[in-house]
């Protein structure tokens, strides 16, 4: 027992190691931008609010507040621990990231918990602790300034005290609803693709009615709990951005379920029930993903994010398969974890080899800056305290890191009376989004400000030598960049340089 909790102890300061390092070397992008603005709001007034008489907080035109400019597009809880962040550190990148890492640490200690709860198997157990700490994916949501990290331990905790209450544990029920609750302040469709995985895993393994009644008094108390808080989220979200190629998004995570539970049957038949750990558990936490994937593939424009907090699950469901290889095929095991843990399977399909840990490990000992730095470093050094700003795309990153006037992006603000900018950003793949009515106006309106209010001839353009990416620091799989690449378009901004009129009302 000390063997493995000091080997849990190393895990759990290298992941803290990977997590911490270099934390504010990158800047906030749009999203996170986003929680921190608004958690300055809460500094200010003590809610989130999208409006302070100057700037404007939106990224779905203006469909993202109510009529008083009160949040509603995510829950708070976020916001608030960016907010308390912000108040006993003061206001910065770091600071803005810090709640997600101590978070992120917190997930790893948490799924060793639920490990041994499961398994019984503390070798197995730090071996899951293991492969979540070297999950790429993991580390690079768990360092931004968004709900991921916290859904990811509200998830973890939701599946402990599941599987407790499963078995009559004392105050199962009530930490399942609590956790819950944590799930659903975090994030509403993290919460209800939960709850749906929950439902498929019990209805699939067949437990006892007295169970589900367990089952069914903590959901109740956790609907009764956070009724209020229905209506004034927009529960919806974004389930209006449906795309037709959703589903086949997830198919790689479907896949993967299905070959984890498949690889149980593919052991000797004599000894798979011997080798095989907790198959229940194994097959109970398949089916859960598989709910998860289910659920989110149909309403919704799928991201990566939004099965983020299956991680833990996958991590234990392959912990549990290299177990079960070891006790029949050990080089088959050593090559699996190898295969899972250095290979970069994304890199693979394209005939190539690559590694995203070390990929990952080069990121945080390295500065990237991005366009959006790239922009903060230029304007600090050039613009004048109260210089107004016009960028196509970036408004919400560039207005946390300076103290510019900035208007933009994709909030619909009114210009109309608003003076010329002294500064223009026009990014080069703007409009990159046109899937909603209200994205669609906002790219005509923006073109059309451009084309037709803004005389380019009072400008002069400077070339920075940034390449415009689209994301300083975005953690998609697909979407995320780990060095600073040399080529490409670079960031240009134009600089007023000749008084001219106010733009038509």
């Amino acid at each position: 027992m000390s063997r493995s909790h000091g080997v849990l102890v190393m895990v759990i300061a290298f992941g803290a190691v990977l997590i911490f390092a270099n934390l504010g070397n990158r800047l906030l992008w749009e999203d996170e931008a986003e929680t921190a603005l608004l958690a300055k709001s809460v500094l200010r007034v003590g809610v989130p609010i999208a409006w302070d008489g100057r700037d404007l907080i939106s990224q779905e035109c203006g469909t993202d507040y109510d009529a008083n400019y009160l949040w509603r597009q995510t829950p708070w809880l976020p916001i608030y621990l960016t907010a308390l962040s912000f108040k006993l550190f003061g206001v910065g990148t770091v600071s803005a990231r810090l709640p997600a890492a101590v978070i992120g640490v917190l997930s790893v200690l948490s799924l060793y918990v639920l490990a041994c709860s499961l398994f019984a198997d503390r070798t197995l157990a730090v071996l899951a602790t293991t492969l979540l700490v070297l999950s790429v994916p993991f580390l690079l949501h768990v360092r931004q300034a968004r709900y991921y990290a916290l859904a990811i331990l509200a998830t973890i905790w939701v599946l402990y005290f599941f599987f407790e209450l499963l078995r009559d544990r004392r105050f199962a029920l009530l930490g399942l609803t609590l956790a819950l609750t944590v799930l659903f302040h975090s994030s509403y469709l993290a919460f209800f693709a939960t709850v749906a995985g929950l439902a498929l895993a019990f209805v699939t393994v067949g437990f006892e009615a007295p169970a589900g009644l367990r089952l069914a008094g903590a959901g109740v108390a956790t609907l009764v709990i956070n009724l209020g808080s229905l209506a004034v989220f927009d529960v919806q979200g974004k389930a209006g951005t449906v795309k037709s190629c959703a589903f086949a998004s997830t198919l790689g995570a479907i896949v993967l379920v299905a070959v984890l539970v498949g690889m149980r049957f593919a052991l000797p038949r004599g000894k798979a029930n011997a080798g095989w750990p907790a198959p229940k558990a194994c097959l109970s936490l398949a089916v859960f993903a598989l709910g998860h994937v289910l659920f989110v593939s149909v309403p919704t424009l799928i991201f990566f994010r939004y099965v983020i907090t299956l991680l833990p699950v996958f991590a234990l469901l392959q912990a549990a398969v290299l177990r079960a290889l070891w006790q029949e095929h050990r080089l088959l095991a050593v090559t699996a974890c190898t295969v899972l843990l250095f290979v970069d399977r994304a890199d693979l399909l394209h005939g190539d080899l690559g590694s995203t840990p070390f990929k990952y490990l080069d990121e945080i000992t390295h500065d990237v800056p991005g366009p959006i730095a790239g922009l903060v470093t230029y304007l600090r050094a050039t613009a004048k305290p109260g210089d107004r700003v016009f960028i196509s795309y970036g408004d919400l990153p560039l207005r946390f890191h300076t103290d510019l006037e900035v208007r933009g992006g994709m909030t619909c603000q009114n210009l109309a009376g608003w003076p010329l900018p002294d500064w223009l950003v026009v990014r080069y793949f703007y409009p990159f989004r046109t899937d909603s009515p209200g994205m669609q106006k906002e790219a005509e309106w923006t073109l059309r400000y451009l084309h037709t209010q803004i005389p380019m001839h009072v400008y002069r353009e400077v070339e920075l030598p940034y390449v415009d990416t689209i994301w300083e620091s975005i953690p998609e799989p697909d979407s995320h960049i780990y060095r600073t690449p040399s080529e490409g378009r670079r960031v240009t901004i134009h600089r007023k340089v000749v008084p001219g009129p106010a733009p038509p009302r």
